[in-house]
C-alpha cells in the first residue's frame, strides 16, 4: 500500500484531538513487535508519516527533472512560435484597421453592402442627429470600437437611408444591426435590451454584444 492509503486503512484520527487509533488491534501488535523490539504507536506513526512525505518529494524531483531535461533548443522553439503568433496577430490588426476597424465612422447608404462584405463582424448604427439617445449610444460605440478592433463600428442617418431603413425594418431609433458574415444577424431596437434602459454603462452596452458573439470579452 502506499503510505496515505496505509495510514487510512489502519489508522483512523480520534474525535477532537489529533492522535489516532488503530483500526485493526491485530496490526498494531505486529507493528509493536515487528523485528523483535517493542515500538509504540507513534513510532508506527512517525514512519507513515516520514514515508507520505517521501512521496511528495519524489513527485516534485520528477517534475524538477522534466523542466530540467527541457534543452535550449525546445525553448528557442517555443519563443519562436510565440513571436510568429505575435507578428500573426500584429498583421492581423493591420489588416482590419486599413478596413476601418478601430474608428467609428459614418457611412453612405450605397456603401453598406459593400461594408458588409468586406468585414466579419460589423455594428450598425442607425442613427438620427436630431434624437439625442442616439448620442448616447455614440458614445459607447466610439469606446468600443477602439477596444474591439476584431469588429467594425459604422453608424447610418436613417433618415437619409429610406430603402435600408425599410429592409432592415429599422423604426425605432436607436438602433443597432448586428451583422455577420455579410448577413444581419440581429436587431437591438432603442434601448429595450438593457434593464438600465438609456442609462446604460459603456460595460453594459459591451457585454451586450458579447452575448450576441460581436466581440469577446477575454
Amino acid at each position: 500500500f502506499g503510505s496515505s492509503e496505509l495510514a487510512s486503512r489502519y489508522w483512523e484520527p480520534a474525535e477532537q484531538s489529533h492522535s489516532f487509533f488503530p483500526r485493526d488491534p491485530i496490526f498494531l501488535l505486529c507493528i509493536m513487535e515487528e523485528g523483535g523490539q517493542q515500538r509504540t504507536v507513534a513510532d508506527a506513526i512517525a514512519e507513515i508519516a516520514v514515508a507520505a512525505a517521501k512521496d511528495t518529494e519524489a513527485d516534485l524531483d520528477a517534475e524538477l527533472a522534466r523542466l530540467e531535461a527541457l534543452k535550449e533548443d525546445d525553448l528557442e522553439e517555443l519563443r519562436r512560435k510565440r513571436l510568429e503568433r505575435m507578428k500573426d496577430n500584429a498583421k492581423k490588426r493591420q489588416d482590419k484597421l486599413a478596413l476601418g476597424h478601430g474608428e467609428y465612422e459614418m457611412i453612405e447608404e450605397k456603401d453598406f453592402f459593400k461594408v458588409a462584405k468586406q468585414s466579419q463582424y460589423i455594428v450598425v448604427h442607425f442613427w438620427r442627429e436630431s434624437t439625442w439617445r442616439c448620442e448616447i449610444m455614440d458614445k459607447h460605440l466610439k469606446e468600443l470600437c477602439r477596444k474591439h478592433w476584431n469588429t467594425r463600428f459604422v453608424k447610418i442617418n436613417a433618415e437619409k437611408s429610406p430603402y435600408l431603413a425599410e429592409k432592415l425594418h429599422i423604426w425605432c431609433l436607436p438602433s443597432l444591426v448586428l451583422c455577420k458574415n455579410g448577413k444581419t444577424d440581429h436587431t437591438v431596437v432603442g434601448f429595450s435590451e438593457f434593464s438600465t434602459g438609456d442609462e446604460v454603462t459603456t460595460q453594459e452596452v459591451e457585454e451586450l454584444l458579447a452575448k450576441y458573439e460581436m466581440v469577446s470579452l477575454d
